[in-house]
């Protein structure tokens, strides 16, 4: 049993955390590992690979497509962003990865909520710790994952280096292999832990999202 926080930014995008301090954050709270999932860039990843010491470190991105935002668990190379989602999907998974729709029934993030059934999704982030409302949108995600049968994940969703953690997706994983530990993600062999990040926390997400969204 894995504790992961699948969605961490650093300041290779968004966030006020370096990778040093993520890592660090990460281990003070006890997780077996994080996502590493900046915008525009797989940098941050891959110094967090070199830099991971025992804690697990899957490489992704955040990816913004025609039709809203996809996490892409275990790649290693960009996807460029701006894509129809259809491409960006099969993309994450020539290089092996999972695409994971964050925040997905929070229709000003995603327009894949209308009609996810006709996308080749991997799972639903079901819980995020930055998200509001956080007990009725998990309730809505869930029931969403059910209907798709797909995996579910959680995580911080961490622009600052405090939340780190914050929620994380609990893996049942046959080891600490990133396939197997993709392998039980898709396989839905996975459940929620954590809770929600403090209100100060949300209001600076909040303002980095909309500095991302409209200065890029």
């Amino acid at each position: 049993m894995l504790k992961i926080d699948m969605h961490v930014h650093t300041w290779y995008s968004d966030s006020d955390g370096s990778v040093d301090e993520v890592l660090e954050v990460a281990r003070l709270k006890g997780l077996d590992g994080l996502a590493v999932t900046d915008h525009k860039t797989v940098a941050g990843a891959h110094e967090a690979l070199r830099k991971r010491g025992k804690l697990i470190v899957i490489p992704g991105e955040e990816i913004t497509t025609t039709q809203g935002e996809i996490l892409a668990l275990g790649i290693r190379k960009r996807i460029p962003e701006r894509l129809p989602i259809t491409d960006a999907i099969l993309r994450i998974h020539m290089q092996g990865g999972l695409a994971i729709v964050p925040h997905p029934t929070v229709s000003f993030f995603s327009r894949l909520s209308k009609n996810p059934q006709n996308y080749l999704i991997d799972g639903l982030e079901v819980f995020s710790a930055i998200t509001p409302l956080p007990g009725y949108f998990l309730r809505k995600n869930l029931e969403l994952a059910r209907r798709l049968r797909v995996g579910i994940t959680a995580g911080s969703d961490s622009h600052s280096v405090e939340t780190v953690g914050d929620a994380y997706t609990i893996v049942y994983s046959e080891s600490r292999d990133l396939r197997d530990i993709l392998q039980a993600v898709k396989l839905g062999n996975t459940s929620v832990g954590g809770g929600p990040s403090k209100l100060i926390f949300k209001f600076r997400m909040i303002e980095r999202v909309f500095a991302h969204l409209f200065y890029g």
